[in-house]
């Protein structure tokens, strides 16, 4: 140390060097650190959905369009969407048929169901019903119940009664309010032939395996054929406009993006959004033509506003049983409760060892008796169960409890 020290007191130059640097270092103090700032996310479909939900319908149409632009089935069923509702965009039919078609062809199930419905309504029946079977086929509940109700009709389609009964079924089984409302009505007129093909077909599309082939309506598959005529021009309108058209209708989103992150909201909100469109009133007496559900006519009108007053303290409630979950399967309907009780007991003596820890519920259903056994874990156990206990011909497929 006395070596250093007796070197830079002996080099005045290297003294005052270290002389500036100890005060250069003591006046120098690190600034404060800027807080951070959030990075926006980078568009995507996903991102103009968020800004869809938050009402700025103007953003979100000008981030799609790029991606549909560019070919993704989602952004193009969005823009159809935006374009029949008119959001962000002027309401325009026309249009949404163009992007629901260009989704359509890409496979896009809710695409498929929307394209059929807007064509039908255009009165467009031969292409709107190609488009109808081939989303019903694939288990969308809209498509099914229009094209039930077009096989009940003969409307656009043979008229088949086993065909309306087993697709009005799929669609009931998925709890669509207005498939239960027709398959009601449909019960009471269709004879047990009908009906037990109708159980046939259903359980096939059930299990994904489509309509057998001695009950295929004839019905050429839609023309899966790429959009080839320029991508329609886009004028945004502002979120809010007075000129910017308006339905009253929740919208519908992308599914394939929602499916795994939000319990089927609107395309997932959007699949309930369109229903709206498949609504038909109650159908009429049996032996008549059931109205169309696609009809102006046939809208549900808008119930009454009721105020809501202070209800008279109750006493207090037993809590209810906890609900039963998991899969039944359905065996058949049947003229009366009795019939149903006694296949039931028929079918518990021969097979006492596969509906050991299973229980009947009957309950009605229209004017028939239906015959459910569960319940079971999973409904790959459901299948399995139906292989072993279905009864002749009438039919089984799984049924969710919580539905």
């Amino acid at each position: 140390m006395l070596l250093v020290l007796a070197l830079i007191a002996g080099d005045p130059a290297l003294a005052a060097r270290k002389k500036k640097k100890g005060k250069r270092g003591r006046a120098a103090r690190p600034a404060a650190a800027a807080p951070a700032r959030a990075t926006p996310p980078p568009p995507s479909v996903r991102q103009g959905v968020e800004l869809w939900r938050a009402g700025k319908w103007d953003a979100a149409v000008s981030m799609w369009q790029n991606f549909a632009e560019n070919g993704d089935a989602d952004a193009m069923f969005n823009m159809g969407q935006a374009y029949k509702l008119g959001r962000g965009v002027a309401m325009d039919k026309a249009l949404a048929r163009d992007w629901y078609r260009r989704a359509a062809v890409k496979n896009h199930l809710p695409a498929q169901a929307n394209l059929g419905i807007l064509l039908f309504q255009a009165t467009e029946k031969p292409e709107a019903v190609r488009w109808l079977k081939a989303a019903a086929d694939r288990g969308e509940m809209r498509a099914q119940y229009v094209l039930g109700i077009v096989h009940w009709n003969g409307d656009g389609a043979a008229k088949s009664l086993p065909l309306a009964y087993a697709y009005l079924v799929r669609a009931a089984a998925q709890g669509l309010p207005e498939a239960t409302k027709a398959l009601n009505e449909l019960s009471q007129a269709i004879q047990p032939l009908d009906r037990a093909n109708g159980w046939q077909i259903a359980t096939a599309l059930a299990n994904g395996s489509g309509v057998p082939a001695q009950f295929q309506p004839g019905i050429a598959p839609p023309p899966m054929v790429a959009v080839t005529t320029p991508t329609p021009p886009v004028t945004v309108i502002a979120s809010g406009a007075p000129d910017a058209a308006r339905d009253g209708s929740t919208a519908a989103l992308n599914t394939a993006q929602l499916q795994g992150n939000a319990a089927e909201t609107p395309a997932n909100e959007d699949e309930a959004e369109d229903s709206s469109e498949a609504q038909g009133s109650a159908p009429p007496p049996p032996a008549t033509r059931l109205a169309s559900p696609l009809s102006p006519a046939a809208t549900p009108a808008t119930p009454p506003v009721r105020v809501a007053t202070r209800p008279e303290p109750k006493k207090k409630a037993a809590p209810p049983p906890p609900k039963e979950t998991g899969w039944r399967i359905q065996l058949g309907t049947y003229p009366n409760q009795k019939s149903a009780q006694a296949a039931w007991k028929k079918l518990a003596a021969a097979k006492k060892r596969d509906v050991k820890g299973l229980r009947p519920v009957i309950g009605k259903f229209g004017g028939n008796w239906r015959l459910q056994v569960g319940p079971f874990d999973t409904r790959a156990e459901a299948g399995k169960g139906c292989k072993t206990l279905e009864i002749g011909n009438n039919g089984c497929f799984a049924v969710d409890i919580g539905d």
